[in-house]
């Protein structure tokens, strides 16, 4: 079942409730990958009440054993009303998100950037820290390691576009692009990220053995400096 086959199969159980489904993520990007991506779904119904939601459980269940995540169910104010606690979620969404059905809801989203540094600021530590006790954990176990910076890397790339609006760009939708950007800020060495893309892009092949633990040294000193940055910035 494609994405598309899914939202119009909602329309049809939601008739006259549903107001968009909306496709985001890298599903829509220059790095999506059949293997690594999901197809991710936000419906936005007028009502969805237990009873409303309750039309749809056939059709979600059989998405969702088709390998996909379920959908997010919004009412029609979630977005404009999250806007202060999810900035980064949804400044993502807003520039990697197709629409499948009704009106584009994160057309004219406004985030303030005090809000967007806060969430940037506690993303990244809080990613920090599990990086680092996973790394605690797995050390003696190379490959394991270079597949925590392959499986991390998307969402640290989330929170690199986060802080590319903080600086007043506008993030390309290439992930080598955005760490090009971030380095025309920066002032240190980023370059591990670069061969990560090119590992997730088929590219060149995950690092091993000691290679893979230096690898990872690299990973978390570059983290270990944005997350610095960030927390530098003035409000």
């Amino acid at each position: 079942m494609t994405p598309y086959e899914f939202s119009h199969q909602l329309e049809l159980l939601h008739q006259g409730e549903l107001e968009s489904v909306v496709l985001y993520g890298s599903a829509v990007s220059s790095d999506f990958s059949k293997k690594l991506s999901d197809y991710n779904i936000i419906v936005i119904l007028k009502d969805p009440s237990p009873v409303k939601l309750a039309r749809s459980q056939k059709l979600v269940k059989k998405w969702v054993g088709k390998g996909n995540p379920p959908p997010l169910f919004f009412d029609p104010t979630h977005i404009e009303r999250s806007l202060d606690v999810f900035p980064l979620e949804f400044l993502d969404i807003s520039d990697r998100h197709q629409v499948l059905l009704g009106e584009d809801p994160f057309k004219n989203i406004h985030v303030e950037l005090t809000n967007l540094r806060h969430q940037c600021e506690s993303e990244l530590k809080g990613k920090l820290l599990t990086l680092r006790s996973l790394y605690s954990i797995h050390c003696n176990k190379p490959r394991l390691v270079a597949d925590l910076m392959l499986k991390t890397f998307s969402g640290f790339l989330s929170v690199f576009k986060g802080v590319l609006h903080l600086l007043n760009e506008k993030p390309d939708k290439a992930p080598e692009k955005i760490i090009e950007q971030l380095i025309k800020h920066l002032d240190f060495n980023l370059d591990i990220f670069f061969d990560i893309i090119l590992v997730k892009n088929g590219k060149r092949i995950l690092p091993r053995k000691t290679d893979a633990l230096v690898a990872f040294e690299k990973y978390l000193m570059a983290i270990e400096e944005i997350t610095d940055f960030v927390d530098r910035m003035e409000e």
